[in-house]
């Protein structure tokens, strides 16, 4: 670098001229009058800011005016006729308010510990919390996920600002958190940390239908809040987050995971020592959490089945369809002040409680299954949790009867079975702590009962199990629970979509033969008889199981899996159940009643599925329309298809597997159906008005003595539904046709042959969807004569005593009702041996008119053909010693028989001839030919 004094004066020169001094003054001026900006638009901003924050606060509720409390408006429930048939949360109930001294401290501390760690330091809000929770938001990309709400700002939530569900924007959530903050910080001045922790903990919503610790304590462990143990109070504080994800009963895992999150956070806060913090979480608390409170709650308050089900789709909807939260469903049910108008007919159900408990039904049997809980506290300290189940599993080992189960006779027998138990278990010191056992019996074997209006889809009855239902959200058979659904599925799986889209009939044929499935394992009937070539509506009649999987098989597994999942089935599982087993019902988690019944009225209300509902509409407190719930439909079925299946259905009432049903007094179709070893008994049916499912069984799935009993439930119901209607018939829709078929081929019916079947006439009248009426004639009957003394088809050389003409069935399978009458290949391909011409003397002049045998095949065999008119003869030749020849002539081997036509070339002569109308001995006619 030049230091020079040249360099020095220019440097000077540079910095002092005039130019510079302009640039450098422009330069400060810009950046004064940028800072300017900056500033002002601060001020603006900050002004504009404390403005709107300014009218948020001024625009919330004044802190006099508010009741933090919790309270809530009774929700109603109405029948179909406008009468109040339950009212949802009563005091007393689903919310039992207690105070805070009531409360164990453990208690209180497990919520403030996972809820709001610092609420005794805090005035209404978490600085801390919302840093932390706004840092955590920014570094998962803006996802704001963890909250930091106070207890203080959640009772607001929940109590003052009950509008919050109905939050459209962003802005009003902003604004409702800023005007709740300031509540918050107002409410901590003028009630006690006590005053609001105690009102928080009773208002929040603990799952299985409880608002309030109390309500829960009873819920889950059948005792006063006041009694509850560290790890009990653990496990309702990790409810709080989702009451359904958290559900010690429903999720006990999920909830495990989190009461540990709870008594860590005790743990570290000071609460709990290292000590308890261990014990608690040794303690096996969920084998001491009651799914069923029988023996707490009581039935003055208890909803119906039917209500507990309306209950759950109206808090799907809520959330569903008007984007509630659990939560917001939940307290909007509870405490919200609806009126819930339901489908339920009063009368209806009556009658549906009473036959379902009308021990004439069950022919007297009565049985009784418990739920049973046993804690035994150790003489070493520590404690040892016992069920039935694990009483089932030691019986089941001591006596080597993997069959053995807890269904008594009585309740008396089924105590001395649990007394012997605890006999056989307990040992000398060990003690029974108090609420350390507890059981409930219950009445078996068990039903459950859906009523559908299937015009409609409004569900009028619904019965979730036999016996007093004694608390509420209870196992309801019904709607929860999913059992295989047996022959049922025969209907919906494979002959639904054969006829729909399969391009089968009602009159298509399949063998009913000695089968396999696909995997090797072998398949039989129920009855364990083989028919042979039998029709889809013999099938659906006497519940045919091997003429139903290879019906599926044809149509292609996958077609049935797809027609199932149309008619509204949610358990389906496509790893598991799309396979031949499907129709038969052999599926991997089973169906509920409802849904099945619903799939049913699909089939009765023309091939229309209508979502099943239990309501009709609901109004808010102020009598506006919250939901207006109209009928959710699809097309599953064209109505010919529904109708063809309907008129099938009705054979199994008065003819078939379901005869036991019909009352006479209306059209009825149903299906029956049994699962593998009777484990389940099912009855599906309808009439033009009413669709009913009766389901029937052991809860612990048990074998049943009998499977009448659905059946006959279901009968009781239904003649008492109907008593008083007028008759109705199911309605033909346009498109349906009919004619006359061979049974055993399902193709048009061959005079002489179809209708002279050894077993009986095989024609009958079909009906059909237009345009699928076959074209073809039978080709399963053939008429053929043998000779007696080689049982092989006659020749020329056989005497008119050793012959024997009659109809064989072409195609059919050993082992099956056909056989005696099978056209086998070996048959068909033989010819008298014993008779030659070396055995018969012939005359050396023939004499006329007497039967010309020079064919020896062609008076021996003969059948339908290809023709399709079945109703005029082939012009054939009768071959005579005169060589007549006429229109009328007999019919050749492999051609119609036809009017009037005599039975092949060659064949017997004459009215009352052989095969002839009143057969016999062959007669001379005028024209030789063999009259039918």
């Amino acid at each position: 670098m030049n230091y020079g004094k040249k360099s020095t004066a220019r440097k000077e020169k540079e910095l002092t001229s005039k130019g510079t001094m302009v640039r450098k003054k422009f330069s400060v001026i810009f950046c004064k009058t940028l800072l300017i900006c900056f500033f002002l638009a601060a001020v603006v901003g900050i002004c504009a800011g404390i403005g709107i924050f300014k009218g948020i606060i001024d625009s919330a509720p004044d802190i006099d005016d508010i009741d933090a409390s919790p309270t809530g408006q009774l929700s109603t429930v109405l029948d179909d006729e406008g009468n109040e048939i339950a009212t949802l949360v009563t005091s007393g109930t689903n919310r039992d308010p207690v105070t805070i001294d009531k409360m164990p401290i453990n208690l209180q501390h497990a919520f403030v510990a996972i809820e709001d760690e610092r609420f005794y330091d805090h005035n209404g809000i978490d600085i801390k919390g919302i840093i932390r929770a706004g840092f955590k938001g920014i570094a998962s990309g803006f996802h704001f996920h963890q909250g930091a709400s106070t207890i203080t700002q959640q009772l607001l939530k929940n109590n003052v600002f009950t509008d919050w569900t109905s939050e459209d924007s962003m802005a009003d959530k902003f604004e409702r958190k800023i005007q709740e903050q300031y509540l918050a910080i107002q409410l901590e001045k003028r009630e006690s940390k006590n005053w609001i922790l105690e009102n928080y903990l009773n208002t929040i919503n603990l799952g299985q239908n409880t608002l309030g610790v109390q309500a829960a304590s009873k819920r889950y462990f059948n005792k006063d809040v006041s009694d509850l143990t560290l790890s009990e109070c653990a496990v309702i504080a990790a409810i709080t987050k989702s009451p359904t994800k958290y559900n010690p009963i429903t999720n006990p895992d999920n909830n495990a995971s989190r009461r540990k999150e709870v008594l860590d956070n005790m743990l570290d806060q000071g609460y709990i020592s290292q000590e308890e913090h261990d014990e608690a979480l040794e303690d096996n608390v969920y084998d001491r959490i009651q799914i069923v409170d029988n023996s707490t709650s009581s039935t003055a308050n208890v909803n119906s089945y039917f209500v507990d089900t309306l209950t759950d789709q109206v808090m799907d909807d809520l959330i569903n369809e008007l984007g509630y939260t659990e939560t917001q469903a939940f307290n909007a049910l509870y405490g919200g002040g609806l009126t819930i108008y339901s489908t339920q007919n009063t009368n209806l159900q009556q009658i549906c409680d009473d036959e379902v408990n009308n021990l004439d039904n069950y022919n007297g049997q009565v049985e009784y299954s418990f739920s049973y809980r046993l804690s035994i506290q150790k003489a070493d300290g520590t404690r040892q949790n016992y069920s039935e189940q694990t009483m089932l599993t030691y019986y089941r080992e001591k006596t080597g009867n993997n069959s053995y189960n807890i269904n008594f006779s009585s309740k008396e027998d089924a105590q001395a079975a649990i007394d012997q138990y605890k006999a056989d278990i307990m040992e000398e010191g060990d003690t029974i702590p108090g609420s350390g056992e507890s059981v409930t019996f219950t009445i078996q074997p068990q039903a459950s009962l859906t009523l559908m209006d299937q015009a409609t889809g409004e569900v009028k009855a619904l019965v979730g199990g036999r016996g007093d239902k004694t608390a509420n959200k209870t196992l309801n058979r019904a709607s929860d629970t999913t059992r295989q659904p047996g022959s049922t599925f025969k209907i919906l799986a494979a002959y639904a979509p054969a006829l729909d889209s399969g391009g089968m009939t009602l009159a298509s044929v399949e063998d009913d033969a000695p089968y396999s499935y696909t995997n090797g394992r072998s398949l039989r009937n129920y009855d364990g008889q083989y028919r042979g070539f039998t029709t889809l509506r013999e099938a659906i009649c006497h519940s045919i199981n091997i003429v139903t999987v290879k019906t599926l098989t044809d149509i292609s597994t996958d077609l049935g899996y797809s027609y199932l999942q149309n008619f509204g089935f949610t358990t389906l599982d496509a790893e598991h159940d799309n396979n031949q087993a499907l129709c038969l019902g052999g599926i991997y988690k089973g169906v509920t009643n409802l849904e099945l019944t619903a799939a049913y009225a699909t089939v009765a209300n023309g091939g229309t599925y209508t979502k099943p509902r239990f309501y009709t509409k609901i109004l808010d407190h102020d009598g506006n329309v919250l939901i207006d719930n109209t009928p959710q439909t699809h097309t599953v079925l064209k109505d010919t298809t529904a109708w063809l299946l309907t008129n099938a259905m009705e054979d199994v009432v008065t003819s078939g597997t379901g005869t036991i049903v019909n009352f006479g007094s209306m059209p009825i179709a149903g299906k029956t159906g049994t699962t593998t070893s009777d484990r389940d008994a099912l009855f599906i049916g309808y009439t033009p008005y009413y669709t009913c499912g009766v389901w029937g069984g052991y809860d612990d799935n048990s074998e049943l003595s009998s499977t009448r009993y659905p059946k006959l439930i279901w009968k009781a119901v239904m003649s008492r539904v109907h008593e008083n209607l007028e008759y109705k018939d199911f309605t033909m829709p346009s498109g349906i046709t009919s004619a006359v078929v061979c049974k055993k081929s399902g193709k048009l019916a061959v005079e002489g042959l179809c209708d002279c079947d050894p077993r009986g006439s095989m024609v009958e009248t079909e009906y059909f969807a237009t345009g699928t009426v076959p074209t073809e004639v039978c080709d399963h009957h053939v008429s053929a004569t043998i000779c007696t003394s080689s049982g092989m088809l006659a020749n020329e050389y056989c005497p008119e005593e050793t012959k024997q003409t009659g109809i064989y069935i072409v195609g059919g399978s050993e082992g099956t009702d056909d056989s005696p009458y099978l056209m086998t290949d070996e048959l068909s391909n033989s010819t008298c041996n014993v008779h030659t011409s070396s055995s018969v003397t012939q005359p050396s002049t023939p004499s006329t008119n007497t039967t010309d045998t020079s064919n020896p095949t062609s008076g021996s065999l003969t059948g339908g053909g290809d023709n399709t008119t079945p109703d005029h003869g082939n012009t054939g030749t009768s071959t005579n010693t005169g060589g007549d020849t006429g229109t009328n002539g007999g019919t050749g081997t492999g051609s119609n028989t036809g009017t009037g036509g005599g039975t092949g070339t060659g064949g017997n002569t004459g009215t009352g001839g052989g095969t002839g109308t009143g057969g016999g001995s062959s007669g001379t006619g005028s024209d030789g030919n063999t009259t039918n």
